[in-house]
This record gives structure tokens, sequence and C-alpha cells, in this order.
């Protein structure tokens, strides 16, 4: 369906349920960041005409897949969706604007896809519970406050001959600890060093359990 900027506001106000208020405070302080007067719409989101950027996305779902016609996630696309846990964003998406996932407390792990050339200041911003992005390419440019107050967030994962890269367009000194900017290469090598580890743990946990019940047996 398609929309002006009055309509659009009216038709999500009534298509909204619960959290329906908050909703259309957010969507309608999106709408006011754009020149545009026309939108489509539809139960997963408000996007412009053409659907190449997402204004806005509807509700507040644990997982959500992004249309793969999308290559801009707007300003304040998902901010405050407080139980969104998973996002997959499609492989042309070039643009992750400000704010677009600002208070995504849940959130947990971001994968960028390659194709993606710009992240924008705060555009993840006070995300409580993120503890892992992965850009899969190398964007032209990340703003150094692109993930602001995420207290979580320790590890980065990025193209080999991009760590020194990202860790300048963060501000982040050599001998910081707060943040570990990997390669893949490094960054799989350390899964497997916890796989390997956990391995030993869970086989450690399993003979101490069976001398236990061998004993138990004995008795």
């Amino acid at each position: 369906m398609k929309a002006n900027k009055k309509e659009l506001l009216e038709r999500i106000t009534k298509m909204s349920k619960k959290g329906g208020k908050l909703e259309t405070a957010v969507l309608t302080l999106a709408l006011q960041k754009l020149d545009s007067e026309d939108f489509a719409f539809d139960e997963e989101g408000v996007y412009n005409t053409d659907h190449t950027q997402l204004v806005y996305s509807r509700g507040d779902r644990e997982e959500v897949s992004v249309s793969a016609t999308v290559q801009t996630i707007g300003e304040m696309a998902f901010a405050r969706k407080k139980h969104l846990k998973k996002v997959t964003l499609p492989k042309g998406l070039k643009t992750i604007a400000r704010e677009a996932f600002a208070d995504c407390d849940a959130l947990e792990e971001i994968v960028l896809p390659a194709s993606v050339e710009t992240v924008e200041p705060y555009a993840f911003s006070d995300c409580d519970r993120l503890k892992r992005v992965v850009f899969e390419g190398a964007p032209k440019k990340v703003s150094r406050k692109a993930f602001e107050s995420c207290d979580e967030l320790h590890d980065i994962s990025v193209p080999d001959d991009m760590v020194k890269t990202l860790r300048k367009a963060l501000h982040l000194n050599d001998g910081d600890i707060n943040y570990l900017v990997v390669g893949h290469n490094e960054d799989n090598s350390k899964k497997l060093k916890e796989e390997k580890k956990k391995g030993k743990k869970e086989e450690k946990a399993a003979k101490k359990s069976n001398k236990a019940a061998k004993k138990d047996n004995k008795k």
C-alpha cells in the first residue's frame, strides 16, 4: 500500500495494537527526517516508494529478516525494539543510518554484509547486550560513535586486512583491551580453541560423573 505522511501515520496508528503509541512516536520522528512525502508500507514495515530504504520496521519481534530490495536502513528504523534478538540484513545493503538500531537491548550479535559501505554515528548506540559484531567486508566509512555506549561489546570480527583500519576508525589504541578487533582467520582460530576447551571441560565432567556413578553402584 502507498500513502503520504499524514495518511501513513493515521493508518499505522489504527493498525497498531499493543505498544502502538511508542511505535507511532518513533515513526513520526523517523518521517520528520525525510524529505519525501510518499511511502509504501505493509505489515512488516514502512519503505520509500521503490522499497530501497527501510524507513521503519513495524512491531517488536524477536527475529527480523530485512527485505532483499533494501539498500538503506533509515534513521531510527529499529530504534527501541526491546525484544529484537536477531536481524538478518540483505546482501545488497549499503548504508546503516544514524540511530538505526539504537536502544535494541536484546540484540547480542549483528552480521554486516560485505556490501555495507557506511555505518553512521550512533547506528548501534545503547545496545546493552550487544557482544559481537561481524563485518563481512570492508566498509568505506564507520563512525567512531557507531557503537557508542555498547558496554558489553568486546568482540569485532573483520576481514584480515581491515583490522588496523577499523581500529583507527573507532579511535582505538593498540593497547586498548576493551575492544578485541580481530581478522576473520584469527577469529575462526579463536572459535576452534574455545570449542576444544569446551569439549575438554565436557569430557572431564562426563568422566567425573561416570566415576561417581561407579562408586554409587559399588555401594
